[in-house]
């Protein structure tokens, strides 16, 4: 358990994000990520804090944790010591679908925002110094109705890798192998009733590797009105798409390591002493769950060597026919290892349930609260000392 919890924090202190989580009171039960040094707060430092108090009770990160304690699943945009910081909040939630606390992840997305306002000021510029069109990042083209070329920057060859002289006469989209989002029939048709077309295109450069662009084109008319060419300015966001996929694999990892880390907190096996453990349950128990007692239980007991195993289920308030068999087999399938199985907390629709499927608990110990198991099992250890 341990070794999975440094594991844990190992690999979330590693990420460029902060990742945390709270109970249904506000109170944080986990924080951890390498982005929170950006802030101030080591890793782990609000755990057992509450919101509410650190922040306020009507600050943005209260109404913020009120929202997902009433279920809404939301994205949130905060300004912090100089920093924007994205957050996705998620609810948690019991089986039976009841809030029971929630998480939430927070990436710095100031370097994002700051390139988009950058970009739309440099757009901005373009338009107003025409004259300086050679001079831009951005490939920049002028092209025929008939899709032949007439202008070509320096920046498109940069982006594209064709020189002035290989492009100008060429048809544009034969040139570059566009591939449209869309019907390109349909993208014409809104540039003349618009005079303008906004999307992401997928082309070619000269040396085979494909380039994602985000394409502006403005339709140029003459004096009469008539449609005349077509201006394209075109910006690399290759880079910026690919760590965007980049960023939704880390977030699929993250929550992978939390369902992971939730499931391993939801059936914890706790030393009393060193041959003495003790597994409290506690919720809606079901079929799934009562697989990952038998193997989190087998696996502390295979580890640690335990003579006594005290499985507490006090707090499941049902026991259907399929989660009682799955106990009782871990149950058996712990004697196979040498481990005496003791059941305490049993209540009388339980008890009910046992009877009904003729539970063999002929070597099984069952003891009415978690004390009096412990009681037990210590009495049975210090005969055997004698022994």
């Amino acid at each position: 358990m341990h070794a999975l919890a440094d594991l844990t924090r190992t690999i979330f202190d590693n990420l460029d994000l902060m990742a945390f989580a709270f109970d249904l009171r506000g109170v944080v039960t986990f924080s951890e990520g390498g982005a929170l040094k950006a802030i101030g707060v080591a890793p782990g430092q609000t755990v057992g804090l509450s919101v509410f108090e650190m922040y306020g009770d009507d600050s943005s990160s209260a109404r913020n944790i009120r929202r997902v304690l009433r279920g809404e699943s939301f994205v949130a945009l905060d300004h912090e010591h100089g920093r924007d910081l994205e957050t996705r909040f998620t609810p948690l939630r019991d089986p039976s679908g009841a809030v029971t606390g929630g998480t939430g992840v927070t990436v710095d997305v100031t370097d994002k925002l700051r390139n988009e306002r950058t970009l739309h000021e440099h757009n901005a510029a373009l338009h107003k110094q025409a004259e300086l069109l050679d001079l831009a990042q951005d490939a920049i083209m002028v092209r025929r109705l008939d899709g032949s070329l007439t202008y070509w920057n320096r920046g498109a060859e940069r982006v594209y890798g064709h020189t002035r002289a290989e492009a100008l006469g060429r048809t544009s989209h034969a040139l570059l192998h566009t591939r449209f989002p869309t019907d390109q029939a349909a993208i014409d048709a809104e540039l003349l009733a618009t005079d303008r077309w906004e999307g992401e295109l997928l082309h070619t450069r000269r040396d085979g590797a494909e380039v994602i662009v985000a394409s502006r084109w403005v339709l140029k008319r003459d004096e009469h009105g008539a449609p005349e060419s077509i201006l394209e300015l075109n910006t690399d966001i290759t880079a910026r798409k690919r760590a965007e996929e980049d960023a939704q694999r880390r977030q699929q990892e993250i929550i992978r390591a939390q369902a992971l880390a939730i499931e391993e907190l939801s059936t914890p096996l706790i030393p009393i002493t060193d041959d003495i453990l003790v597994m409290p349950l506690i919720g809606m128990l079901d079929s799934l769950r009562a697989k990952q007692v038998m193997q989190s239980l087998l696996g502390g007991l295979a580890a640690s060597r335990g003579r006594f195993a005290i499985l507490d289920i006090t707090g499941v308030p049902v026991v259907d026919t399929a989660v009682a068999n799955a106990i009782l087999q871990a149950a058996h399938a712990a004697r196979l290892l040498g481990t005496e199985v003791i059941i305490t907390g049993i209540r009388p629709e339980v008890a009910q349930t046992l009877v009904h499927i003729d539970a063999q608990l002929s070597h099984i110990t069952t003891r009415g609260t978690l004390q009096s198991g412990i009681s037990y099992a210590l009495g049975r250890r210090r005969l055997g000392e004698r022994g």
